[in-house]
């Protein structure tokens, strides 16, 4: 079975994602909002999420939406590597910088 591993830019991203919410929703929001991405991270890990190519972005990657949020990963027979999670507004190619 696949695993994934989340970036330090994507555990970055989760904070971010966290403190944001609970400032503008609270803590039962964020909570149940944190859980939807993990959940679909794991679906993306089973098979049961759907995602796309995000070559368009960056060669190699693939996209899956959740909520207001695009999750970037690459893939491998063995591994979902998880790239960043950046709101649907922001400038994504520029925030998956070179370092990613």
């Amino acid at each position: 079975m696949r695993a994934y591993v989340l970036s330090p830019a994507a555990e970055r991203d989760l904070d971010d994602i966290w403190d944001y919410t609970v400032g503008r929703w609270g803590e039962a929001q964020a909570e149940r909002y944190i859980l939807s991405i993990e959940s679909s991270v794991a679906g993306l890990v089973e098979g049961t999420q759907p995602s796309l190519s995000a070559a368009d972005v960056r060669e190699g990657y693939r996209k899956a939406r959740v909520g207001m949020h695009v999750v970037f990963f690459r893939e491998s027979p063995s591994l979902i590597d998880v790239v960043r999670i950046l709101h649907q507004q922001m400038d994504i190619p520029g925030s998956l910088g070179d370092d990613d």
